[in-house]
């Protein structure tokens, strides 16, 4: 008797853990976010990195080729520039200096349910400054030189 109870006792325990599988769910949501500085003015600017709130980055004592100094920039990029706070760089990119270009920011969100339909969604803002009312510049390469003091 005690075995057939064991054995009711076991069946019941996996036809729960069965039910429990078949109710879970699982959600993967992924993002794809594309900045760009639309229009402007082509530039190569040399600085520090700083890293600012929010996440951004600022390049101070930003020169650019034709000398023109900006005392900062706000770095545009969709790569993480992390790896160059505290670092001095040459960067060239688009500016959005003296009232010209805009900054794009377009983020597509999808949402994936197991058994159900996937959800999308777009955003998209545009601004004529980056981060911190500062001029924006949307860097497209960069090279090292060196740390700052």
């Amino acid at each position: 008797m005690t075995t057939v109870r064991f054995a009711a006792l076991l069946i019941s325990v996996a036809a729960m853990g069965a039910g429990l599988a078949a109710q879970t769910q699982e959600t993967q949501t992924t993002t794809q976010t594309k900045i760009e500085v639309k229009g402007g003015k082509d530039v190569t600017a040399v600085g520090c990195v700083e890293r600012s709130g929010g996440g951004n980055f600022v390049l101070t004592e930003g020169r650019d080729a034709g000398l023109v100094q900006h005392p900062r920039y706000a770095l545009v990029s969709s790569q993480d520039l992390s790896k160059y706070a505290g670092k001095r760089i040459q960067v060239k990119g688009k500016a959005t200096t003296n009232g010209q270009g805009t900054v794009s920011v377009e983020s597509k969100t999808k949402t994936a349910v197991t058994d159900e339909k996937d959800q999308t969604s777009k955003t998209r803002t545009e601004a004529t400054t980056g981060a911190l009312d500062l001029p924006a510049l949307g860097v497209r390469s960069i090279k090292m030189l060196g740390s700052c003091n």
